[in-house]
C-alpha cells in the first residue's frame, strides 16, 4: 500500500470525475464535528497532477478540513491515469455507500462515454453484473422529477425501478401517489402492479369488446332498416360492457 503522506489543502483541487453531485452541510459539518474530535480515520485518496494533487476520493473529509481551517490533510498519493482515476472514485463512493442511486447512474454513464466502454465492460471494472448496470442506467429514463426525487432519497432505487413499469402518461399520478402517502417499497409495488393489471384488463377488453360492439351495431342497423321497432342501450362499467336490445311487439 502507498505512504501516507500530508499535502497542503490548497494544493489540492477537484475531481473532474467526481461522482457525488450533493454535499449536504449538515453531514460535511457532522463530519467537521467528528474529525476534530477523533481525527481523521482515513486518509483521502490523490494524485499528482502538475504542481497539485487532485482529489480521487474523500471530497467529504477534504470539505470538512477545509471547513475546519486545517492548513494540511493526510492522503495516499496513487499513480493513475484519467481512466483509473474515475473509475477507483466511483468504486470508492459505491462502497462507502454515499452515492444515491442517480449519482451512481450519471457516474457509470459518464465513464462510459469518456472512456468509450460498453455496460459489459464497466460491470467488470466494478465487479458489477451487467444487469446491475444496466437497471442503474435505467433509472435515468425516469423524468427529472422523479431522478430528483431520487436523489434527495424521497423514494428508492427500487421503488424508483417499479415506476418504470408505469406506462409515462401514469407516471406522475402513480409517483405522487407513492411519495405523498409514503408507500414502503412492498406497498409500492403492490399499488404499481395493481395499476398495470387494471391496465392489461382495460386494453385487453376494449379491443376485443369494440368488435362485439361493432358487430352487434351493424345487425342492429339491418334489422332496423328491415323495419323492427327496436331500441338498443349500451352501458360500460369497469367490469364489463352491458348492451341492451328492447323489440316493441
Amino acid at each position: 500500500m502507498s505512504e501516507v503522506v500530508k499535502i497542503k489543502l490548497n494544493n489540492i483541487v477537484p475531481n473532474k470525475s467526481q461522482p457525488r453531485l450533493d454535499f449536504y452541510d449538515e453531514t460535511i459539518e457532522s463530519l467537521a464535528e467528528s474529525i476534530k474530535e477523533n481525527g481523521l480515520l482515513q486518509p483521502i485518496s490523490v494524485r499528482k497532477q502538475g504542481s497539485k494533487y487532485e482529489l480521487i476520493a474523500g471530497e467529504r473529509r477534504y470539505r470538512a478540513c477545509l471547513l475546519l481551517k486545517r492548513k494540511e490533510i493526510e492522503a495516499i498519493v496513487y499513480d493513475i491515469d484519467d481512466e483509473q482515476s474515475a473509475t477507483l472514485s466511483l468504486i470508492e463512493n459505491l462502497q462507502r455507500e454515499d452515492l444515491n442511486a442517480i449519482e451512481e447512474a450519471l457516474a457509470m454513464q459518464r465513464i462510459m462515454r469518456q472512456e468509450d466502454i460498453t455496460q459489459v465492460e464497466l460491470a467488470e471494472r466494478l465487479g458489477y453484473k451487467q444487469s446491475t448496470v444496466a437497471n442503474k442506467l435505467r433509472l435515468l429514463k425516469l423524468p427529472e422529477y422523479v431522478q430528483n426525487a431520487i436523489g434527495h432519497r424521497t423514494i428508492c432505487e427500487r421503488q424508483a425501478r417499479a415506476l418504470l413499469k408505469v406506462p409515462e402518461d401514469k407516471i406522475e399520478e402513480v409517483f405522487l401517489t407513492i411519495a405523498n402517502r409514503g408507500y414502503t417499497v412492498a406497498k409500492s409495488e403492490e399499488y404499481i402492479n395493481s395499476i398495470l393489471e387494471k391496465n392489461k384488463h382495460q386494453k385487453g377488453l376494449s379491443g376485443n369488446a369494440q368488435i362485439g360492439i361493432n358487430t352487434i351495431k351493424q345487425a342492429f342497423e339491418i334489422c332496423k332498416k328491415s323495419g323492427l321497432d327496436a331500441d338498443l342501450q349500451l352501458r360500460e362499467t369497469s367490469d364489463n360492457i352491458k348492451i341492451t336490445i328492447k323489440i316493441n311487439k
